[in-house]
């Protein structure tokens, strides 16, 4: 269980280590079952012994860097060691609290100083802290990097704006092969703040060839049709929009690019809605204005 704490820790300072580092620091931490057992009067067993055997364990497991870095692992031990333990005694108590009913209203207790923690929930508990644990860290790892590269877009055309979240996408090469432009895409909640629900309905590539001369005229003379390949599928053409200008607000100031292409995509491009656009990754090595 040492080693598994130690191992999560390493995972989430990206520290450098090895096996046998862990090992033998795993086998540091375990050694205060025994000290506590045989020697309960040990300075070890205070408060101020347990930050210095814990200091040791962390000094063990993995190579010193910087001063910085060393505290930063031993905060991340002890957070980790707090997250699971807590985590495992929440659902321990949860599970076994006792209920009854009085009066029609249920209540919980429990007697004494608590319930013990059994070996047998303890063995079963802590790997699936663990692994939950490891998991929301991942998750949030994720996240933070969708942060990083999410940026507020302000998209112009024809006298409308319409300001929305978008990510950076790596992936996105979409150029129109005649024009040159780079296609963004973007999602129903940016496109309804430039078109009007009828018409956005008639920007599918199922109906945009048929009813083309349904459309308002400055639609019609500003849609383009792009081919594109997506993984697994043949050639396909997206419907875009040339709008009058995107502006990317960054950290070093806002990026402009003049007349771009806006694939038009009727779903939500993420589930949580985090973002609303994906931003071609070009546009930011063109400088202020492209």
């Amino acid at each position: 269980m040492d080693a598994m704490i130690l191992n999560l820790t390493l995972g989430l300072t990206r520290g450098k280590s090895s096996k046998l580092r862990l090992i033998l620091a795993a086998l540091i931490a375990s050694s205060m079952v025994p000290l506590t057992i045989l020697m309960p009067g040990s300075f070890f067993t205070t408060s101020v012994g347990k930050i210095v055997l814990s200091l040791i364990i962390v000094w063990v497991a993995f190579r010193f860097v910087s001063l910085r870095s060393f505290l930063m692992q031993w905060v991340s031990f002890y957070f980790i060691t707090f997250a699971i333990g807590g985590s495992m005694m929440g659902v321990h108590f949860f599970l076994m609290s006792d209920i009854q009913v009085e009066g029609g209203t249920v209540v919980t207790f429990s007697g004494g100083y608590g319930d013990p923690v059994s070996w047998l929930f303890v063995f079963v508990g802590f790997p699936c802290s663990y692994f939950f644990t490891k998991w929301r860290f991942n998750q949030i790892a994720v996240h933070q990097m969708k942060l990083d590269n999410i940026y507020e877009v302000t998209v112009n055309w024809s006298g409308k704006s319409a300001v929305c979240q978008g990510m950076v996408d790596s992936g996105n090469q979409l150029i129109d092969p005649v024009t040159r432009k780079m296609v963004f895409l973007a999602d129903h909640q940016v496109l309804i703040q430039l078109l009007e629900k009828e018409v956005l309905e008639y920007l599918t590539m199922d109906r945009v060839v048929t009813s083309m001369d349904d459309l308002p005229d400055e639609v019609q003379k500003n849609v383009r049709l792009v081919p594109f390949q997506a993984a697994g599928n043949g050639g396909q053409l997206l419907v875009t929009l040339m709008v009058d200008s995107i502006t990317i607000q960054t950290p070093e100031g806002a990026l402009t690019l003049n007349h771009p292409l806006l694939g038009i995509q009727h779903h939500d491009l993420t589930h949580d809605q985090s973002y609303q656009m994906l931003i071609h990754p070009h546009v930011m090595v063109k400088g202020r204005t492209a």
